[in-house]
This record gives structure tokens, sequence and C-alpha cells, in this order.
């Protein structure tokens, strides 16, 4: 049977597919591990140039150029590019974040001594942007950003539950 959406991933032998043991403190329960997924990138992406081309479309119409189409490359290039969302990527396709039953652990796998970890009864808001991206703020106004993962609704439902069960 395949594991829940969401879920930590395993290997034949029932081990954890990332080193996570190293992240948790004496006691703690891992509840799930996340990762930015490039399919809800790109469908982000299919999103954002989709909605930016239905802008720009009443003005290619407006000029009645069929040259006017040439516009649209140009804007995707532009929304990769100059606004940086192909960096955006780049940024979060390395992180991970580990649910327990006590904090909220964000892992730089590039970078394993950079994390950060907010404890589950201090979380004060969960805010979302569409299906892409959940900002969790801390009581003392610290942010974790998670970005780009599968099921994302799925993980705030299970955040918000943690916060309940720890308050």
């Amino acid at each position: 049977m395949p594991p829940a959406r969401g879920s930590p991933p395993c290997r034949p032998g029932g081990a954890m597919a990332e080193p996570v043991a190293d992240y948790l403190e004496p006691g703690e329960a891992l509840r799930g591990l996340y990762r930015p997924s490039f399919r809800v990138y790109l469908r982000r992406e299919l999103f954002v140039v989709t909605a930016t081309a239905l802008a720009f479309a009443p003005v290619v119409f407006f000029i009645g150029d069929p040259r006017g189409w040439i516009v649209l490359p140009l804007v995707v290039l532009v929304d990769l590019f100059v606004f940086d969302n192909l960096g955006d990527w780049r940024r979060n396709r390395s992180l991970m974040w580990l649910v327990t039953d006590k904090r909220l652990v964000q892992v730089d796998r590039r970078d394993p001594l950079d994390t950060r970890a907010l404890p589950i009864a201090e979380i004060a808001r969960l805010r979302g942007l569409l299906w892409w991206r959940l900002f969790v703020v801390g009581e003392g106004r610290e942010i974790i950003d998670i970005a780009y993962v599968p099921g994302l609704r799925d993980l705030r439902a299970e955040l918000a539950r943690a916060r309940e069960a720890v308050a």
C-alpha cells in the first residue's frame, strides 16, 4: 500500500529516505516530511502565465496586428527571469520541512546546519497563498515559508490540528 500523502517516504527496508533523526529532539515524534515538488511549481507557473496572457489578450486584440501575439512569449520570459520566479524555485528546492508533535522544522539540505524551528504551540497564524505557498507565522512574528509542497491543504490542516492539540 502506498504511503499517505505527505507521509515520510521510506526505503524498502523501512528506513527514511532523508536522515531526519539528526533534526529531532529526544522524545520527539515525526508526523510528516515535506519537500517541494517541481510539478507544483510548474502548475503555479502555468497559472501565472495563463492569467498574464488573459490580461494582455485584450491589448493584442485592440492592436489588431497578428504580430501582437509575439508579446506573449516575452511575457513568459519576463515572468521567469525579471520577476525571478525561477530563482524562487531554486531557493526552495533544497528545503524540506519536518512536522513533529512539538515543532515545525525547516532544513536546508545544501546547508544542514541552517535549520529553523518553530514550536507548534507558538504558531499564531497559518496564511496560504493559493495552492503553492503557506506562511506559518509565530507569536514572535517569525515566519516559516513553505513553498511548492504537494498536499499543502493537508499540511495546513495537520498544523492546525497539532496547534489545537497543544493549546
